[in-house]
Parts: C-alpha cells; structure tokens; sequence
C-alpha cells in the first residue's frame, strides 16, 4: 500500500492488514514510527540477502543469481522506497554499507571476467538495480528464480540476437 501510496494513513494501512488502527497505534505511536520500522525491516532484508548471496566468496555467478533472486523477493515483500528514510542516518549507514558491497562484488566480477571491461567505469552499478527494479514490479508473474534467470541473462549478454 504505501508503495502506492506513500502518504497513506495509519487507519489506510490498518484497514489494508486487516486490523484496526488501535492495533497499529499500540504497537507506534505515530506514522512515522511505523515508517521506521518499515525500513529497518527492509534493510535488514538487504543485508540478509547479501550476506546469503555469499559475494564475496562463492563463484561470481551463483552469487549473483542468488543476491538477484534474493533482492526481487525484498522489493516484493517490502515495496517500499528507501529514499524517503535516507534523512535517518543510521538507515544511510546501512544502505551505504550494502551499496558498497554490491559494487564491490561488481568489481570481483570485473576481475574474474563475468562482466566487461570495455564499459564505461560505473555502468554496472546503477544498471543492475534497475533491471531487478524491472523484474520486482513488471514482471510479478515471474517467480523470484525465474525472474532473477531474466535479469542475470540481461545484465550479462543484453536483449540483441546477436
């Protein structure tokens, strides 16, 4: 709902969970507070899902499929857009944290020769987020693994025929 809708209400949000607002109110005082909450859990999610990915140890490959698989299945679970809670410095930290550690497991994918290096420096980066955006919200008929196959087979050899 508030990925639709980011200015919700409490009494919106209880209604769509199914519980009244009093329920919601016992457990935050204010909207912002269950805000807080809301992004703490998503960024714990991304912090998991990179730790699972194992990238900096497992074969530059698997570990993207599955820090792909695992990011599609936090983008559907917690549709929610961090940007709104950067002003929190410690969700800053975090997200910075998990930003550099992607792109430094970009770099290790780099030197093993999975990705190319005749690109512009710093293509990668923003272009893999992008394409798990895609397939997060267009193509939800995907299941995490079937979505994360299309985003690795893009980010990797792109749309042409050739």
């Amino acid at each position: 709902m508030l990925a639709a809708d980011p200015g919700a209400s409490i009494a919106s949000i209880a209604a769509e969970a199914g519980v009244d607002r009093r329920t919601v109110y016992r457990r935050f005082a204010c909207r912002d507070e269950l805000l807080a909450a809301i992004y703490e859990s998503r960024v714990t999610a991304i912090e998991r899902a990179i730790e699972d990915a194992r990238l900096r140890e497992a074969p530059v490959a698997v570990a993207l499929h599955r820090y792909v698989e695992s990011i599609i299945t936090v983008n559907r679970t917690w549709p929610v857009d961090l940007t709104r809670m950067l002003a929190d410095d410690t969700i800053r930290r975090r997200r910075d944290a998990c930003i550099a550690e992607v792109d430094a497991f970009l770099r290790r994918a780099t030197d093993e020769g999975l990705l190319r290096r005749d690109q512009p420096e710093g293509w990668a980066a923003p272009l893999l987020p992008e394409l798990v955006h895609l397939a997060s919200h267009q193509q939800r008929h995907l299941a995490p693994g079937k979505a994360a196959d299309v985003v690795v087979d893009t980010f990797l050899h792109g749309v042409g025929a050739s």
